[in-house]
């Protein structure tokens, strides 16, 4: 149950110090470190960061990309995923089951530039059979708090 509540402070606010967290929580703060590096160590913390407004900071253009492979084979999934992983467009690539194989989130500042990265990184790939574009108009919610 404490882990959990951590969790939850930490969610809304990792920039909090360690003494008021666990204060809160009703433990010590060497308990509450030991409970924080142990929730980091096995994965369930994967990252501290900030969270960044996309359209603040000049990222005007945001879609989702649904992709269909030629070959839905292991290797060939493999090789789209490390290509995926090194695009800085791409801030999310999801595996889907059904008839599409990957959702990408691509974030860019400006439309030539989603073209240029769905020419280069799709439309010139033969290993992809199709791809669709989904374009945000307009995004009403976008959290990252997970109810624990």
């Amino acid at each position: 149950m404490t882990d959990r509540q951590l969790l939850r402070l930490l969610q809304k606010n990792n920039r909090r110090c360690l003494r008021d967290l666990a204060e809160e929580l009703g433990i010590s703060a060497p308990t509450c470190m030991r409970r924080m590096r142990r929730l980091e160590s096995t994965g369930v913390i994967r990252a501290h960061a900030a969270l960044l407004s996309p359209t603040r900071i000049g990222f005007a253009v945001m879609a989702f990309v649904e992709v269909t492979l030629v070959n839905a084979s292991g290797a060939e999934m493999a090789d789209f995923e490390r290509r995926m992983s090194r695009c800085p467009e791409v801030t999310q690539c999801s595996e889907l089951a059904g008839d599409v194989d990957y959702l990408l989130t691509v974030q860019v500042r400006e439309m030539q530039e989603f073209a240029d990265f769905t020419r280069t990184q799709l439309g010139d790939d033969r290993r992809v059979r199709t791809y669709r574009s989904l374009l945000v108009l307009r995004q009403l919610k976008n959290e990252h708090v997970l109810s624990v």
